[in-house]
């Protein structure tokens, strides 16, 4: 079985920052490593006054550390496929479906994320296969069900995990709350990633 330590490395996460509208950042936040590709990013919407409009995710050369987001409405969702990845039993991680035939093949993973910030505070789910969710707690919910899993938070204070279900308190700035899930199909595993930014 992969550890999450290692899942993490693998698989960044995908965050928003304001600045001239919203950056798409990748890595851990605060700790942004390259950009994530545009092309990986199978939808992005936002919702403006309850209906779903389209949102442009691309390159500037002006923002070295993320892709600029064009968009109109109150909140933003961006979904992104990482595709297969197989790791060995001498722990290399090797792209695609395809492996060498000297290689022993530990796990298969697919590896798929999500990434939302509202700009109004009116937080409600707009249907991402796995999204979080804030009520009493923080809520991380997975086709629309809650799963019991870790949440964690960074912002300018650190990086802190505990429980979904628990309260979190916000500090000034960016507040990227993350949680991952495991949909284990047999051979290969649906790993998901998700994030909500929060913005104070």
């Amino acid at each position: 079985m992969v550890s999450d330590d290692l899942l993490e490395v693998v698989n960044h996460e995908v965050w928003f920052e304001p600045r001239n509208g919203l950056v798409l950042k990748w890595g851990h936040y605060p700790n942004v490593d390259g950009k994530l590709d545009p092309l990986c990013i199978t939808r992005a919407f936002s919702l403006a006054n309850g209906k779903v409009m389209p949102v442009f995710v691309g390159l500037d050369r002006s923002i070295k550390d993320g892709l600029f987001v064009e968009f109109e409405g109150e909140a933003v969702a961006v979904e992104y496929d990482r595709g297969i990845y197989s790791l060995t039993s001498d722990g290399k991680w090797i792209f695609g479906r395809r492996v060498p035939s000297n290689r022993s093949i530990e796990e298969v993973r697919h590896i798929l994320g999500f990434a939302k910030v509202y700009l109004d505070g009116d937080i409600k789910p707009l249907g991402l296969e796995l999204e979080i969710m804030l009520n009493e707690g923080v809520e991380v919910l997975f086709r629309g069900e809650l799963v019991d899993t870790k949440v964690k938070l960074r912002n300018a204070k650190g990086t802190f995990e505990f429980e979904a279900g628990e309260k979190v308190q916000f500090v000034e700035g960016v507040n990227v709350l993350s949680a991952r899930f495991v949909d284990d199909l047999g051979f290969v595993k649906r790993s998901l990633v998700t994030t909500l930014t929060v913005l104070v």
